[in-house]
């Protein structure tokens, strides 16, 4: 499976563009020789409605695929299953606004870029330290699973610590999401 490989560089880190967004995160600390397993490893903890809603992004992409397949032999078909799909979409919208927004973490304050991140954790994380971590917009811009490198991590005046750490497993179609995401919330806040 590819994996976007990264090595922590003083000049790099700060290239790419980076945005503050409100996410939702979770973490955990793992150990150096899982750290580059497959993020989305059943091993590692994964909060339900993450894998939920991964797991619909995943179909919608696969429909999607397959419905520009099938438009291109029938148009009628194509059609009803794009209509089917719209269906499914407002049935899962709904199971989603009911159930899960009710379990969903509060969105914190992160800085992010195809890189890495920085957010606030309530305890201190040692440098060099693996963690996995899983990050959800409020409006589903994506769902994303990596894994990271603590390569700081400092005491504020909130009482929280400041934490930066870079991907060094992150999937491709995560980072094209996450690139995706960063251009229109970049351009939001232009």
């Amino acid at each position: 499976m590819e994996k976007f490989q990264h090595q922590p560089g003083q000049n790099d880190r700060r290239v790419m563009s980076r945005i503050d967004a409100a996410l939702r995160v979770n973490y955990q600390v793992i150990s150096e020789h899982v750290a580059l397993n497959d993020p989305y490893d059943p091993n590692f903890v994964l909060p339900r409605y993450f894998l939920l809603l991964a797991e619909l992004d995943q179909f919608d992409l696969a429909l999607d695929h397959e419905i520009e397949q099938i438009s291109e032999k029938d148009q009628q078909i194509a059609r009803i299953l794009s209509l089917f799909n719209q269906k499914l979409n407002l049935i899962t919208g709904t199971l989603y606004d009911a159930i899960v927004q009710s379990l969903l973490p509060v969105p914190a304050n992160v800085n992010i870029s195809e890189g890495g991140l920085s957010f606030y954790s309530d305890h201190l994380i040692a440098e060099n330290t693996y963690i996995h971590i899983t990050l959800s917009h409020p409006d589903n811009f994506f769902h994303i699973a990596a894994i990271a490198q603590v390569i700081h991590c400092r005491e504020e005046d909130n009482g929280k610590y400041k934490t930066g750490a870079y991907f060094i497993t992150l999937l491709p179609q995560d980072r094209s999401k996450l690139s995706e995401a960063l251009e229109i919330m970049h351009a939001q806040q232009s």
